[in-house]
């Protein structure tokens, strides 16, 4: 039985350049270059020196009848993958989720578990069930999440441990692994994120605010607020003052070094990467909306 891996967008790309570097070289399942609509899609043609890896334009196995060969006698692993893409299907299929499940089951767990602050996450293989996210758990690994961590970071963390999993289910096979049901009674499932849900809102606090804009980062949409009608996204920032009134939320207390610190509704907070705005041309005692 041989490992048929399904990946797709930023992480799977990382996690390519993370495999390429061992001597397993998995057979890969990747959307076509511009099929995908979203930010976080990227170009695969430039693995295929170093994988034997098939396009594919559809959203559904079944629209795919190159896949019942590639698929006879073997298993799928999916690493950030459409989670109905195999509904019906009938063969053994694996996926990846990026949390400690059956807590942040759903499309936007990175984004999720930065906004509340979750310290321990964690990276979950379990089988495709009728249920999203929802199938028995076969391997699950803690990641810790930093203060100072973005998501960035987090992948950097929850690729290797993806890596690792592969490997492992080639050497062991997927009867090497015990099967653990989930509890629903702590499933948590998360809507999709949209870009209104990342509107900056001053009137927050610093640390509640810090962490709105940790969880729309690279290789997300970025969170975002306006200035005179224009649009300014944060990238990245930090808690300058943790709690206090320092002024009206949104109002520029200090720049330097073209950081900008603006008062939240508690403390302040440290504009410290932005696109939209140019330190430079603001002032002390402006607002933002």
């Amino acid at each position: 039985m041989d490992i048929i891996l399904f990946t797709a967008n930023v992480t799977g790309a990382m996690l390519l350049d993370t495999l390429k570097t061992g001597s397993l070289r998995p057979h890969v399942i990747t959307y076509s270059k511009g099929f995908q609509r979203t930010g976080l899609a990227d170009d695969f043609t430039r693995f295929t020196n170093d994988f034997p890896i098939t396009f594919i334009s559809a959203n559904s196995h079944e629209k795919c009848p190159e896949l019942e060969q590639i698929m006879k006698g073997n298993i799928a692993v999916c690493v950030d993958w459409t989670k109905d893409f195999f509904a019906g299907a009938g063969y053994p299929v694996i996926y990846s989720h990026p949390s400690l499940l059956p807590l942040y089951r759903g499309y936007s767990a990175v984004t999720e578990q930065f906004e509340r602050g979750v310290a321990v996450s964690g990276a979950t293989f379990y089988l495709m069930s009728e249920q999203i996210d929802g199938g028995d758990i076969i391997y699950q690994q803690k990641i810790r999440l930093d203060f100072n961590d973005y998501p960035m970071d987090f992948y950097q963390k929850y690729i290797p441990v993806c890596a690792e999993f592969i490997h492992e289910l080639n050497m062991r096979g997927p009867e090497g692994f015990g099967r653990t049901p989930q509890n629903p009674d702590s499933a948590v499932y998360l809507q999709r994120k949209r870009t209104r849900d990342a509107l900056i809102d001053f009137n927050r606090d610093a640390f509640s605010l810090y962490n709105h804009i940790r969880a729309y980062s690279r290789p997300f949409f970025g969170a975002y607020f306006l200035m005179n009608g224009q649009k300014a996204t944060v990238w990245r920032a930090s808690t300058e003052k943790w709690q206090g009134d320092y002024g009206e939320p949104g109002t520029i207390i200090d720049i330097y070094d073209k950081q900008i610190e603006v008062a939240c509704g508690s403390g302040t907070i440290m504009l410290t990467d932005c696109d939209g705005i140019n330190a430079d041309n603001l002032s002390i005692g402006c607002q933002f909306a």
